[in-house]
């Protein structure tokens, strides 16, 4: 492995009433001073005196950027972290807690509708950093695969660590860019991931090794469940998410790497209280060819030969989908050599409990898994590359998805553990009893974290991850999960949504643009809605106690029946005016 560029991870911020001043933990290091008044961002070398005035000083472990809000420019730091563990003798991050701090000392300029807004922006970045699931290395090249960062060549690493990230799995690109037009504050911007890591050390048959899985989730049309699908015209997918499972073994590295986004036609399916809206195909069908074609054609580049697993049901409401799907991949021209397809509806054929009929589709796959092989070397030695991928695909790209991935996974780790010799040819991860339970805990967690981070809740189906069967329990479980999905992405998603939006900078705060809080009526009209029927059926009850005779109590069990059912009808048919929406719109439109 390489070795890296120096960045600052390791400072004291000292705050004083003029300046912030990041002093790195490490002898003959510049120092970055921010003008709180300026807002000038500098960098001196040598003895800095910092004035002892009011004179405030901190331990963190990063910058995360600098984000505007309504009191302006507010710089984000790193304050808590933990080690995830090592990738090739290089520490791994995971980041525990943010502070925001804002240049201005005091709000008393502000108004109190400014305020107001303030705060509402406040929770919202608040919101998208306390997701538990971001990662840095400020010495491996973590939003990277390691088979792209061995086939790159030299000048590669000249370069600076944030500008030869993977700028798809940087988060705090946007929160970056007044450091990273500086060349001389580079040192100081680290390059966050979000999506998970895990290194668990496994031992097996007297051998010891690593098992990593890495998920990197893209900043490209980025968002929540129901609020964010389909394609966009740069060929960006909702949820997209690449996983690489690596295996570290003394000098030895193998690595498979999968992926996973929205099915990449223009489509839709925004919440209106209903379980499960009816998803909506937009634009004609030149168009969803464009579409697909732009991301077809970047991740051939970016991955070799793709095949599209698709789980999604091939009846009901989802078959609109996938017949779509079908007739995209069957006319598009120039894809017959680098994509194949295959259309596995995976509630059809494994049901509730049926689950050992997975095995249909990865006898289907077998051939073409060995064809895109695995990338494997060993010391600076390249010994196989892998050629392609599979793309893999359900509704949200999350619990079947992520059942599929892991048995992808699990029969490349058999592969690879027979060719370095721990385990012998014809035996299984199966009967590797710490490792079975490693590889199945891994993918778990795996799935939680991606549903987290899109649907809100974790996964449904990790009972079948965690154990190779369905439970009770587990049943149970994604019921509730259910439950809990439904209540967040109908009462909680466009706040979620604007989150991600404000991190990413898709949403730019601008004194000159009208408070987007203004005209929020959505909270008010389901309060007021639920208020008159909580009134209206105590008022049923009060005076059903009072009525006398059969007759007049059915009268007003009749009245509040038809009271509810009336209002029920009402809430289903403008669903939309009662589900929490999205309030911050800008140039790179969302909603297709």
């Amino acid at each position: 492995m390489h070795e890296m560029t120096l960045v600052y991870d390791h400072s004291r911020l000292h705050i004083t009433d003029d300046s912030f001043y990041i002093v790195p933990l490490q002898p003959s290091a510049d120092i970055a001073i921010i003008d709180r008044i300026t807002n000038e961002i500098r960098v001196e070398r040598g003895e800095v005196v910092i004035p002892p005035t009011s004179n405030k000083c901190k331990e963190i472990f990063g910058i995360f950027g600098v984000i505007k809000l309504v009191n302006g420019p507010n710089l984000i730091v790193i304050t808590q972290r933990e080690l995830v563990g090592l990738i090739a003798g290089k520490e791994i991050w995971k980041i525990l807690k943010f502070e925001i701090i804002p240049y201005r000392k005091s709000n008393s300029h502000l108004n109190d509708s400014q305020k107001s807004d303030l705060a509402t922006y406040s929770a919202m970045l608040e919101e998208s950093l306390d997701t538990m699931s971001f990662y840095y290395s400020s010495t491996f090249d973590l939003t990277h695969t390691i088979q792209r960062i061995n086939l790159v060549d030299n000048d590669f690493f000249a370069e600076d660590l944030c500008s030869r990230a993977d700028q798809r799995f940087v988060w705090n690109l946007y929160a970056l860019t007044e450091f990273m037009e500086q060349s001389e504050l580079h040192q100081f911007a680290i390059p966050v991931m979000h999506g998970m890591v895990k290194i668990v050390s496994c031992f097996v048959k007297g051998r010891t090794f690593d098992i990593i899985l890495i998920s990197r989730r893209s900043n490209r049309r980025a968002g929540t469940r129901y609020y964010v699908r389909g394609v966009d015209d740069s060929g960006d997918v909702a949820n997209f998410v690449e996983t690489e499972q690596i295996v570290s073994y003394g000098q030895y590295y193998c690595s498979i790497v999968q992926t996973r986004g929205s099915i990449p036609l223009i489509w839709s399916q925004f919440p209106n209280i209903k379980y499960k809206p009816v998803p909506n195909l937009s634009g004609d069908a030149t168009k969803h060819q464009q579409y697909f074609k732009r991301h077809i054609d970047s991740q051939v580049v970016l991955y070799g030969k793709q095949y599209a697993l698709n789980l999604v049901n091939q009846h009901g409401s989802e078959n609109v989908l996938a017949r779509a799907f079908q007739q995209v991949v069957d006319s598009c021209s120039g894809c017959k050599d680098n994509v194949s397809y295959e259309a596995f509806d995976f509630h059809h054929v494994c049901g509730t409990n049926k689950w050992h009929r997975l095995s249909v589709l990865m006898q289907k796959i077998e051939l073409s898994q060995t064809e895109f092989g695995y990338f494997m070397m060993a010391a600076d030695q390249i010994l196989m590359k892998q050629t392609g991928v599979f793309r893999t695909n359900c509704m949200d790209c999350l619990d079947r998805t992520n059942v599929v991935q892991s048995l992808i996974a699990r029969r490349s780790l058999t592969t690879q553990l027979v060719q370095l010799g721990i385990i012998s040819s014809g035996e299984t991860i199966e009967q590797q009893e710490s490792l079975n339970y490693t590889m199945r805990n891994i993918w778990a967690d795996n799935a939680d974290y991606c549903s987290v981070q899109y649907a809100g809740t974790g996964a449904l189906k990790t009972d079948y991850t965690r154990t190779g069967k369905r439970t009770v329990v587990g049943m149970l479980r994604d019921g509730l999960n259910s439950a809990i999905r439904y209540w967040k992405n109908n009462f909680q998603d466009g706040f979620r949504q604007d989150s991600i939006d404000l991190l990413l900078g898709n949403f730019v705060v601008s004194d000159q643009v009208r408070s987007p809080f203004m005209s929020n009526t959505t909270a008010s009209r389901l309060s007021m809605f639920t208020l008159t029927y909580i009134l209206f059926s105590l008022g049923i009850m009060f005076y059903f106690q009072s009525a006398t005779g059969a007759m007049k109590q059915y009268s007003l069990i009749a009245l509040w029946g038809f009271v509810t059912m009336s209002m029920a009808r009402y809430v289903v048919q403008r669903g939309t005016d009662f589900v929490n929406s999205p309030l911050l719109f800008h140039a790179k439109s969302k909603q297709d």
